[in-house]
């Protein structure tokens, strides 16, 4: 049977709402004809609590973003340290497929140093930053704006002419008045910048006014915007795809969310939204997506959550009767995307609402054939009971215990 029969959207790994791809629910939004993912786990990634990758960790991750497909990674702080540029170095080195980044903190009296380091590291581009908010401005760095803004333009020109890539972004962009950022974006934009950024650091921001400023920004710039979004009101990922449906085009995300604080857009939910539900190529691997996540949770000492979507070790258990009755006629009945998709793999454990013919199947699996129905349903309920006494799953050797003393 042709699957479009069943749905208009099945195909061998998705099957999602066909509204998603209306063209009167997609009239409001000015989507990019490209979109390009900026991988940050080396960098923001290595801020979050608890965690901190070696050198060897570093390179094992950028590996596997690189074989995944991942078009940017950005790496680190080349000014910050000897130790923190070497680590640079030897990862731009690698000869990834990847374009190896890092980010320059200009609003330091040394900014120059900050370039020069990192060209001295090998990165192809930078992040130029400099946070405009008054938050920051009357709070942190204490100058006024127009030192600021003759600060950040003196910086693009002076990494412009040293021939790097370069991404500026004012950071804490959305506690900064629109005005300030139209102007000094287009102010940017003339003095080399390829991209500007908008950084909620503070995960400030809702999707409806993040689609606002986005959109607002993309009326005076001619040069791509990325975006980097936070978690801290858990509205990271709505951001991220609020600015897209905005026109940005390059959007920072993490493995496993990771970053400072509660952290930023999970790379494995960012990168299967644009693919399964906007229809983007972004050229990335989807099915090595839960090994990495894995990986970067066992180096960076953070426990992977079972419910995680798509890499999360129960995203795709079933565990009601009719659910798993369901998705045995076929995975697309309960899954909008198939496990097998990202990686991961489809669960149907044995418990307290497991149905009688899961059991029957299970049973024949293991060698007990034509059992008769009365039967099936005695090691059925006998599996429920001891599943809701002890609050836990029961594996088959159990199950195959509990059959012998019935059918003995």
């Amino acid at each position: 049977m042709n699957p479009e029969n069943i749905y208009p959207t099945l195909n061998e790994y998705s099957c999602v709402s066909h509204y998603n791809f209306m063209e009167e629910a997609l009239q409001p939004y000015n989507l990019p004809e490209k979109i390009y993912i900026v991988d940050a786990t080396l960098r923001e990634g290595e801020q979050a609590s608890i965690s901190g990758f070696r050198l060897e960790d570093k390179i094992q991750i950028a590996r596997m973003l690189d074989e995944l497909g991942i078009p940017y990674i950005q790496v680190g702080y080349p000014g910050l340290s000897e130790s923190e540029n070497k680590m640079i170095q030897q990862i731009a080195s690698l000869g990834l497929r990847a374009k190896v980044g890092g980010i320059c903190l200009v609003y330091l009296p040394e900014w120059r140093e900050q370039i020069e380091r990192a060209i001295d590291s090998g990165v192809e581009w930078v992040s130029v930053a400099y946070g405009l908010s008054p938050v920051r401005l009357g709070h942190m760095v204490k100058v006024s704006l127009k030192e600021a803004f003759y600060r950040c333009l003196k910086a693009i020109e002076y990494a412009a002419k040293k021939n790097l890539l370069i991404s500026f972004g004012a950071v804490d962009t959305t506690r900064t008045s629109l005005e300030v950022l139209i102007d000094l974006y287009r102010k940017a934009e003339s003095s080399g910048a390829a991209m500007v950024h908008i950084a909620d650091t503070t995960g400030s921001i809702g999707p409806t006014g993040m689609r606002y400023l986005v959109s607002q920004i993309r009326k005076f710039v001619n040069v791509p915007i990325r975006v980097h979004c936070h978690n801290d009101l858990g509205l990271a990922m709505a951001n991220t795809i609020a600015c897209i449906e905005a026109g940005a085009s390059f959007v920072d995300a993490t493995v496993n969310g990771l970053g400072e604080r509660a952290g930023n857009a999970p790379l494995d939910e960012v990168a299967a939204v644009l693919v399964y539900i906007y229809g983007y190529d972004l050229g990335i691997n989807l099915k090595k997506m839960r090994p990495l996540s894995q990986k970067v949770s066992e180096l960076s000492r953070i426990p992977l959550s079972s419910t995680k979507p798509l890499v999360g070790e129960s995203a795709f258990t079933h565990t009601l009767g009719a659910h798993q009755w369901g998705v045995r006629k076929g995975w697309f009945v309960y899954e909008s995307v198939r496990a097998e998709a990202v990686g991961n793999q489809r669960k149907l454990p044995l418990g307290r609402l497991t149905h009688h013919l899961l059991i029957k199947d299970k049973l024949q699996e293991l060698g007990f054939w034509k059992l008769e129905d009365a039967t099936v349903q005695r090691i059925t309920e006998k599996v429920r009971n001891l599943a809701e006494k002890e609050a836990r799953f029961i594996t088959e050797e159990e199950l195959v215990v509990i059959a012998r003393k019935e059918t003995s």
